[in-house]
């Protein structure tokens, strides 16, 4: 039984909704990970033109969050080397 988790995009560039998943499960979870192109995986079947477009807009769907987990990252490790230096 296949218990993954999935999404759908509604693609603006090919005109239909297509599913995708992360290729990693457990990491998706993870507050401070921050995903890249090659984590996503495209479950329906798109020619490699049409996976690339997917690809592209799904991170720039992501992007505000990513800068906010970027951001949250950033203040953490802040607060530890200010907590060493102390």
């Amino acid at each position: 039984m296949n218990n993954n988790i999935y999404f759908c995009i509604a693609s603006d560039e090919l005109g239909r909704e297509i599913a995708w998943q992360w290729k990693d499960q457990k990491k998706q979870f993870f507050k401070t990970w921050i995903p890249l192109e090659d984590d996503i995986q495209i479950i329906d079947e798109v020619t490699p033109d049409e996976k690339a477009i997917l690809i592209a807009e799904i991170m720039h769907e992501l992007e505000p969050e990513l800068r906010d987990i970027r951001l949250q990252r950033n203040k953490q490790a802040k607060e530890r080397r200010n907590a060493k230096t102390k």
